[in-house]
């Protein structure tokens, strides 16, 4: 081999192994409407860095920062993912691993809600499941949703990931008021 193919092989190795092939990725994101009063659960595209990682990158997305474009300027630099401003966090592991165990978590060690978001936390959090529920790859479709966060916020939250753990994930878990 000559030293200029060596190289392309190494460089094309190293990608496949860091992940690192960047593309666009579609997730769901709990938004806030705008004055609406209400959330909205609508489905993003992102970039997506590792989109050739192995891992589920559409279920860590949906705590991204989105900052829709604007022709207010004023408002132009307002994240509306209430996932991404009140510190909810989703992983699903290795899927890539075929030996890796299959894990599907929702981390809340970091939640809180923002004084400009009148949500009740209940709805956030269903929110955040049901873009949760419309991401799962059918590889983790049935795994069980174990939660992280204070012991605090364990006491009203693990009453709602009993229940999404119950819920039929072919069907809606949370709608919207309207």
């Amino acid at each position: 081999m000559k030293p200029p193919t060596i190289l392309l092989v190494l460089i094309a190795m190293t990608r496949s192994v860091l992940g690192s092939e960047s593309m666009l990725t579609l997730t769901y994101q709990p938004l806030d409407g705008l004055g609406s009063g209400r959330i909205v659960i609508s489905q993003v595209t992102c970039h997506d860095g590792y989109a050739t990682s192995g891992r589920a990158t559409a279920i860590n997305l949906i705590s991204a920062p989105n900052v829709p474009p604007t022709n207010k300027s004023a408002a132009g630099d307002e994240n509306l993912n209430l996932a991404s401003v009140c510190g909810v966090g989703f992983d699903a592991g290795d899927l890539g691993d075929p030996k890796a165990p299959r894990e599907l978590t929702m981390d809340l060690t970091k939640f809180e809600i923002p004084r400009r978001f009148e949500h009740p936390r209940e709805d956030i959090v269903r929110a955040c499941l049901e873009c949760l529920r419309r991401c799962l790859p059918d590889l983790i479709k049935e795994t069980p949703l174990t939660l992280i966060a204070s012991e605090t916020d364990k006491l009203w939250v693990s009453g709602i990931v009993r229940e999404f753990n119950t819920h039929d994930r072919r069907k809606v878990f949370f709608e919207p008021a309207l």
